[in-house]
């Protein structure tokens, strides 16, 4: 399992008018098909292939080396289950 650490929420609005009554993460392809622990700072969460993907977006690079990363995001649910689950 990973453990991803969160500089920041994500306000759903900005992702797509759809997710606007939500608080969403972003978390890199790189993470795809594999468990992840995901702490912002004192909350967590564990992120499974069971979470619900709430949507997917592709960017630039926005370094010029002339690739696109993606953001795969899901709602921010932090709970005690989930808390108990990080330990």
């Amino acid at each position: 399992m990973i453990q991803y650490n969160l500089k920041k929420l994500i306000n759903g609005y900005r992702v797509s008018p759809l997710l606007k009554n939500r608080t969403l993460i972003g978390i890199p392809y790189k993470y795809e098909n594999r468990d992840i622990k995901v702490q912002h700072k004192d909350k967590k969460m564990v992120i499974t292939k069971n979470t619900p993907l709430l949507h997917k977006e592709q960017f630039k690079d926005k370094y010029g080396r002339s690739t696109f990363y993606t953001l795969y995001y899901y709602e921010w649910d932090p709970n005690k289950v989930q808390m108990e689950l990080f330990r």
